[in-house]
């Protein structure tokens, strides 16, 4: 039996059953797009919402807690599901795919199967990626522009004030940073036909006010949309179940950045030519809270805290980083920030953090002042 380098053959066997295999690591979990969507088997998160996500398509396997920041490929996934070691983790999958009563014959065909779809597999993802970066775009476009004046900008900056962050307030604003939308689709709510062995949707979810921002790489291109959805009868965030987020990213959103403004000098990254602090926040509203009163330094939102991870303090533009931290609620999130900061100190630039004293975040603590 082929055991000694078959590790890879394995690998692309779990990926080919990848849907099976999440039945069977996570069977309270439900399909939704192109995820596999449950709550966290490990830290048994319910009833919160389901955070936890494994890729059915493109790098098939890979997963991410985006509560916890836990991630990992498809080895990774058996491993962290069963509590096992890699070790563990193979002889179980080896069972899994039924390796074991294979002949050789069998494993041989197999093995040429998996590299000749690994060939195709790699081509598909790198079309698919280009396709989901000019969708992003286009749901980006799709908003109203910063300034035009439309009903869905007032809308916004209603909410904005509301929240106690009136954007005319934010120094050095990007203005490229936010479009407004009266009636964007809230796709968690869409209906999918599964019949035929096909995932299609049969209607769009319903449509709400919407502030898209966008999420940029250190070169300014535009990578990701970051969605608000905001409630129809008022300035607020729309309210959504436990198991939905009236927030959502579509894109490459590792390693971008939204930008809120751009510090004293007024230049995006891209063009500016002298180092300021950077201020780093989770969200939009904590991150912008902070840069009102704080013109000194450029202010970025990562849009999620493991992604704050990623900010580009490499630039010539930063000279050090204030990270805002909210006030956490458990063990796990704690930790994860502790990784936060070690990864952002790797640059060698002075890293400092400022923690919210009131509520949840610092955009609790403005409301709270004011």
């Amino acid at each position: 039996m082929m055991r000694q380098d078959d590790t890879g053959l394995i690998k692309q066997g779990l990926k080919d059953k990848i849907e099976d295999l999440c039945r069977r690591l996570l069977p309270d979990g439900v399909r939704r797009g192109r995820f596999w969507v449950a709550n966290n088997p490990v830290t048994m998160d319910a009833p919160k919402s389901p955070e936890f996500k494994v890729a059915l398509d493109r790098d098939h396997g890979a997963w991410i807690d985006w509560r916890s920041g836990e991630k990992g490929d498809v080895f990774g996934l058996v491993e962290y599901c069963m509590r096992c070691d890699f070790k563990e983790a193979i002889a179980w999958s080896r069972d899994f795919l039924g390796m074991r009563q294979m002949s050789r014959e069998q494993l041989h065909d197999m093995q040429r199967r998996t590299v000749t779809a690994k060939k195709e597999s790699d081509d598909k993802a790198e079309e698919v990626r280009l396709k989901r970066l000019q969708k992003a775009e286009r749901m980006f476009m799709a908003g109203m522009l910063d300034g035009a004046g439309s009903a869905a900008e007032a809308y916004a900056r209603a909410y904005f004030a509301a929240r106690k962050i009136p954007l005319e307030r934010i120094p050095n604003r990007d203005l490229a940073t936010f479009r407004f939308s009266a009636e964007t689709e809230f796709w968690p709510r869409a209906k999918w036909d599964n019949s035929g062995g096909r995932h299609i949707k049969a209607q769009a979810g319903p449509g709400f006010p919407c502030i898209h921002s966008a999420m940029r790489a250190p070169t300014g291109q535009l990578v990701a949309v970051h969605l608000t959805f905001l409630s129809p009868l008022g300035p607020k965030k729309l309210p959504v179940s436990k198991d939905e987020n009236a927030k959502l990213m579509f894109g490459e959103a590792k390693g971008a950045v939204i930008r809120i403004s751009h510090g004293p000098e007024g230049e995006p990254p891209e063009t500016a030519v002298r180092p300021h602090p950077v201020i780093i926040g989770e969200g939009i509203e904590t991150t912008t809270s902070v840069a009102i009163e704080a013109p000194e330094a450029r202010a970025w939102a990562a849009g999620s805290l493991s992604n704050m991870a990623n900010a580009p303090l490499w630039l010539p533009c930063i000279s050090s980083a204030i990270v805002l931290k909210d006030h956490f609620k458990s063990k796990t999130t704690e930790k994860q920030f502790d990784q936060v900061l070690e990864h952002l100190a790797r640059h060698g630039k002075p890293v400092g953090v400022i923690e919210s004293i009131a509520g949840n975040d610092f955009n609790d603590l403005a409301q709270e002042e004011e």
